[in-house]
């Protein structure tokens, strides 16, 4: 039996500087490495000034087009900061130079370009002679490098120069293609080359040029001969190849065996060196199993030197930070082996060890077992597949596609950290999910063969039949024999699991009935085997889906029938007074909102019917989608909350934000916001319900476990979540409704909870995603004209001359006006605006002019699109031809308005006026005078109905009595 330990991945864990806590401070101080004094970095000069231009316009907007610059073997890229290596530049790439690859922090690789592409603004680097290490790195990440003095292979020349120096020898016509590759290379060869130059050391580009292998393909980096020998001979570790972190590998014969060096003991200090190099990337091969077989060998005196260094508590800590075994007041001794053996457990790539303790096998012996069986290539495959790792989780979390990925972004950034679109996918692959796994448990694709004993032997007589009320054809399976009550409720579940039904209505076609011959068939196949039935599942889960939207379809129906006639009822109401207006209002606001909801189930039940509706296929009542809509208010007031919580630092703008987002429609923003409506109960109604039924009898026990549950929560407000919870809770509830025991609280806390679950959304990522689809359906609430609005905040209002004009008496007006289309016309005192609606009405194409001196009619104004001049009309000029008037009527205003309205009148003008009775029977001055002047002008008048300004058609209502007065202006010859 093996034994396999997994190690934690030390090289991300290990920070031995870090102090755990204020009160071992002290054992940082010991542990750990001053850091090194902070120092002023001053920029250096432009290491390759062949290659690095600088500009004497300091914005780098003004320098020259890039583009321009580059050709099929450059690339430039702009520095506009002062780097370390010089002032802002621009950076001309070409193949063949040297530069260094960013790779992490302070990691660099020098290499040689080999590749250039325009279209990605990425270079190809390549660090070693047989160009099998590098990779593509973006220009960002390239910086110049000083060239190397030695002359080499420039395996980045561009193709074109390669190919004319070919063709200037060679005549023309040289192609890629005509290069020869050299064949027959083998391991032997290579071997008696390097052993005939014994502590000579070859790069593999050398070798190449001995061997005469082809020229690199980078599409086809395996194919070089030499290549593949030297990876052979390496693997096999027959040639000593030394590979250091810079430059390129080099290899040479193996020398003859010489004595062993003096083992030179190994110290902590050179293992937290080693880490700090490790953790960086890899570190050469042999230094890596030089660092082992020197720290295995020194086990005993780095305990040694542990013990005799730290303290007791110090060694706990330490043991702690190598995750090794920790026990409060353990010995020295077992902490500094503790600690030594999480040395070395950093060696072992994968973290895990297996061995077998029965046989006589230790963890550290099969730990060394495995790390000296390690091969370069294994070992530096594990660093390139970390490093993919690393690229994928990159990847992953700048755009997650499944749901490990989406795990990892949360688990780095929160889920604060997804997008909305992000947020939205993640939902719906965990709404999936746990749909699929809810499926699987609630119901099978497959009917088991029959089980009672009683049916093994039974055999079917067949017939056909027909459906009298279906007008269809019937499959009818009939038994030979009769059976007892249990083997024939098998029969009859059976039956109906594949779509059929037992019916006796006709004696002679008694038995099981089916409309599919198929479905007949596969009930008999049951005495044989299992039978698949998905799509009877299929088939019944449409005919759901098309019932309930048929009813929802009729329930939208009746719903929008009835608010219609709500409108109209509230519309006719009387609505002259502040109080009745707002009542009104208020019953029109239920009626738009069932309309609202109308619409919005006829969508829903739209989508059921074409099999649309994915998340929001369990809704078959308008309570679940009342339920949605509060769970979507609920989450808009949780948004503007949040508003008010960022942005610590100042609270200016706070409630604009708040008013605007109040102000927003409700839309998938909102939805990040959602809470699942759990119950929640006031836990001192919660205790008094338990109290009263731990005292009722068949309430006791439930009442008893209710407690329990309630007794591990603290808060004021208690919420159910979990499942044994919520059973336990409506459990109670409907043990204690039986027994007469008052929980119509805790009851109604529930309902939004149970809808939902029965309209098939159980969790909240199915919540979310329920809501996304429902935003596409949801219909907004229209609400009452604006005009409407703005007329009903009128009512009540203290305006002196405020008495709109009914329309019976503006219809009279205007034909007593007689308005042309080519007529100018003036309203003096337009008030709300109604003569200005009958007259855009009946005239459309006149120029109309509107005056009101009282702001307070803007709104409404502005509501219905007139355009009027706020001043005082007594102070008004111009001519018109005709004025149509209601002017106000008290302090004899009506008479100044008149006047000087006539006035205004073009020659042929004529004026309409309402006006009181008082100036034509008054007998103050300005009455009298009023009648000699209207007597010496073609004037003419007729009384109005007392109950004019009275009844439903007047807005406000007065009792004054009042006639219609015209003036007609002379011609002048």
């Amino acid at each position: 039996m093996k034994r396999k330990h997994m190690l934690y991945d030390r090289q991300k864990t290990l920070d031995f500087d870090a102090p755990p806590s204020a009160e071992v401070q002290h054992i940082a101080e010991k542990t750990s490495e001053p850091p090194p004094a902070n120092q002023e970095k001053k920029a250096s000069p432009l290491l390759r000034p062949d290659r690095q231009i600088v500009y004497a316009e300091e914005n780098h907007y003004r320098w020259p087009d890039a583009n321009l610059l580059h050709d099929h073997d450059t690339i430039t890229v702009d520095r506009i900061v002062d780097d370390i290596d010089g002032p802002a530049h621009r950076f001309v790439i070409t193949r063949g130079d040297t530069v260094e690859a960013y790779m992490s922090h302070g990691n660099f690789h020098v290499g040689e370009v080999i590749g250039i592409s325009h279209a990605r603004q990425e270079v190809r680097v390549a660090w070693d002679q047989t160009l099998e290490k590098g990779g593509w790195f973006h220009v960002g990440r390239i910086y110049p490098a000083a060239e190397p003095k030695a002359e080499r292979p420039r395996h980045g020349q561009p193709l074109s120069k390669v190919l004319a120096a070919v063709n200037h020898a060679n005549g023309t016509g040289q192609t890629e293609a005509d290069r020869v590759p050299v064949a027959g290379v083998n391991p032997e060869q290579v071997l008696e080359f390097l052993n005939a130059r014994p502590g000579k050391e070859f790069t593999t580009g050398d070798l190449r040029h001995e061997f005469g292998a082809p020229y690199y393909d980078p599409e086809h980096p395996l194919d070089n001969p030499v290549h593949k020998v030297l990876r052979e001979l390496r693997d096999a570790k027959t040639i000593n190849v030394i590979e250091p972190s810079w430059g390129e590998p080099r290899f040479s014969a193996l020398p003859a065996a010489a004595p062993a060096p003096a083992l030179t003991l190994y110290t902590f200090d050179d293992f937290k060196k080693f880490h700090a190099e490790f953790s960086k990337g890899p570190v050469p091969f042999e230094t890596y199993q030089a660092e082992f077989q020197r720290l295995w060998d020194s086990q005993d005196s780095v305990k040694a030197e542990l013990i005799a260094r730290f303290k007791a508590k110090e060694l706990t800590v330490l043991a702690g930070r190598m995750r090794g075994y920790v026990r409060s007041g353990q010995t020295k001794e077992k902490s500094a082996a503790s600690i030594v053996r999480g040395m070395l457990n950093y060696f072992v790539l994968d973290n895990s060890v297996s061995y077998s303790p029965f046989s006589g096998e230790t963890y550290e012996s099969a730990l060394k077992k495995k790390v000296e069986a390690l091969t370069a290539g294994e070992y530096y495959r594990h660093f390139e597949k970390k490093q993919e790792e690393s690229l994928a989780k990159e990847a992953a979390l700048a755009d997650p596609q499944n749901l490990a990925d989406f795990r990892l972004v949360i688990e780095t950034k929160g889920e604060d950290g997804l997008t909305d679109e992000q947020l939205s996918r993640y939902d719906a692959l965990r709404a999936d999910l746990q749909r699929d796994l809810r499926a699987q448990q609630t119901a099978t694709s497959t009917v088991q063969r029959f089980q009672a004993d009683e049916l093994q032997s039974l055999s079917f007589v067949r017939k056909e039949g027909y459906h009298d009320k279906r007008l269809c054809p019937l499959y009818i399976v009939q038994l030979e024999s009769r059976v007892e009550r249990e083997a024939f409720n098998e029969l009859n579940r059976k039956a109906k699991q594949l779509g059929g039904w037992y019916s006796s209505f006709k004696k002679s076609d008694a038995g099981f009935q089916f409309l599919e011959k198929d479905q007949a068939d596969r009930f008999c196949e049951l005495l044989a085997g299992d039978v698949d039935r998905s799509d009877v599942l299929e088939a019944r889960k449409e005919r759901q889906e098309l019932s309930a939207a048929e009813s929802l379809h009729e329930l939208a129906t009746n719903l929008m029938e009835r608010a219609e006639e709500t409108i109209e009822r509230s519309n006719d109401s009387l609505q002259n007074t502040a109080r009745r207006a707002d009542i009104q209002a208020g019953v029109r606001g239920q009626a738009y909102a069932d309309q609202a909801m109308s619409r919005t189930i006829h969508s829903l039940a739209e989508a059921l019917s074409r099999g649309e509706a994915k998340y929001l296929d369990g809704i078959r009542h308008r309570t679940q989608l009342q339920t949605l809509d509060t769970v979507l208010s609920l989450a808009k007031w949780k948004r503007i909350r949040a508003v008010k919580q960022q942005d610590k630092e100042s609270t200016y703008g706070h409630g604009r934000r708040q008013d605007r987002i109040e102000e927003e429609p409700i839309s998938l923003a909102t939805v990040r916001f959602v809470e699942f409506p759990y119950p929640t109960l006031y836990r001192r109604n919660l205790e008094d319900a338990i109290a009263r039924g731990r005292n009722t009898s068949g309430v006791k026990k439930s009442a008893e476990t209710l407690k329990r549950y309630l007794s591990e929560k603290s808060a004021d407000y208690v919420e159910f979540s979990r499942e044994y919870e919520l059973n336990a809770l409506f459990d109670f509830v409907d043990r204690a409704k039986a027994q007469g025991i008052d929980v119509e609280r805790i009851a109604g806390a529930s309902e939004n909870y149970k809808r939902l679950v029965r309209a098939n959304i159980t969790s909240l990522p199915e919540l979310r995603a329920a809501l996304r689809e429902y935003l596409e359906h949801r219909a907004e609430r229209r609400g009452d004209d604006p005009v409407q609005i703005a007329e009903r905040e009128l009512i009540g209002k203290d305006l002196p001359g405020f008495y709109p004009t009914p329309r019976p008496v503006i219809d009279r007006m205007l034909e007593l006006a007689d308005i042309e289309a080519q007529h100018k016309v003036l309203e003096p005192s337009c008030g709300k605006g109604d003569i200005l609606d009958a007259l855009k009405e009946e005239c459309p194409d006149i120029e109309l002019v509107a005056i009101e001196r009282n702001w307070t009619m803007e709104d409404v104004l502005s509501a219905k699109g007139h355009a009027v001049e706020f001043s005082d009309f007594l102070e008004h000029a111009g001519s018109y031809d005709r004025i149509v008037m209601n002017p106000p009527f008290e302090n004899g205003q009506d008479i100044d308005h008149v006047r000087h309205a006539y006035s205004l009148l073009r020659p042929g003008g004529r004026l309409v006026s309402v006006v009181c009775e008082g100036p034509f029977f008054r007998s103050d001055k300005k009455a009298s005078e009023f009648r000699q002047w209207l007597e010496a002008l073609d004037s003419d008048s007729e009384q109005l109905p007392a109950d004019a300004f009275q009844g439903r058609d007047a807005f406000r209502e007065t009792g004054v009595r009042t006639r219609l007065l015209t003036i007609n202006k002379e011609e002048h010859a």
